[in-house]
């Protein structure tokens, strides 16, 4: 393949510097802080939410010059922001686990020799991190230690970074179920729409904390890999799963890309 712009081609070797300046400490303060800021993007999503919330929606059962099944499509349409704001903060979420992370795998790195550090001891000291919490995570069955979702949904349900994410699924959820008592209930029936109501929040609630603990779970998703009888398809698998957790690790990618 030939090259039509310079920056296309790859850096020659004379130009790397054979030994690498690795300032552990400033990369640990670094990355610390933009775990720090991950949380503080979640905290300012949610206190949004809850002022728009909090406005919009006496606001809207204020207005006497408007149908009641109008007043509904202003919930329905609060309820669809509150749903974004969720895939947001479940964003900033794996963010800071990531972060979290790689900041016990600087912590490990700084017991390792200087003129051996390179991206195969960053690489391994991730996953050294990764699998010492995952490995909580896991249960035996038959003599072999599984991958249990059941465990890990168990042990972060109840953390405050869970929890603190179920407040404002559960907002969300409510206000759809009420534009829908709104909605069915003045073109309709008000027995209907509650009925409908309630349906919708218990499932808006379920999927929407059902893809926080899926897209939670995908960081660790290198241990809760079944291997099959193919080690290479095995390895190149578990290389894909790994690098899907690692590749957000951006402060932790300090190395040439081709080295």
């Amino acid at each position: 393949m030939e090259f039509v712009n310079d920056w296309e081609k790859q850096l020659e070797k004379d130009k790397i510097k054979e030994k690498k300046d690795y300032n552990l400490d400033t990369l640990y303060e670094h990355t610390h802080s933009e775990l720090s800021l991950q949380q503080s993007k979640r905290d300012q999503i949610i206190t949004i939410y809850l002022a728009l919330f909090s406005f919009i929606i006496p606001f809207a059962l204020s207005l006497d010059s408007i149908a009641i099944w109008m007043k509904g499509l202003i919930f329905v349409v609060v309820g669809i922001i509150g749903v974004l704001f969720s895939f947001i903060n479940v964003r900033y979420r794996i963010y800071k686990e990531v972060y979290w992370l790689s900041c016990q795998a600087i912590t490990v790195l700084m017991n390792v020799k200087e003129e051996e550090l390179n991206k195969q001891a960053i690489q391994r000291a991730f996953y050294h991190s990764l699998s010492k919490k995952g490995k909580s995570y896991l249960v035996e069955k038959k003599g072999e230690k599984k991958w249990s979702k059941s465990v890990f949904i168990k042990k972060n349900t109840f953390s405050s970074e869970t929890m603190h994410h179920m407040i404002q699924v559960l907002i969300t959820s409510v206000v759809l179920g009420l534009s829908a008592v709104l909605i069915v209930g003045d073109l309709y029936s008000y027995l209907i729409g509650a009925i409908v109501g309630v349906a919708i929040l218990v499932i808006a609630f379920l999927l929407l904390m059902s893809n926080y603990f899926a897209k939670l779970m995908e960081v660790y998703a290198v241990m809760a890999y079944k291997p099959t009888q193919d080690s290479e398809k095995d390895q190149k698998e578990r290389n894909k799963l790994f690098n899907s957790a690692f590749k957000s690790a951006w402060t932790l990618h300090v190395y040439y890309q081709n080295e």
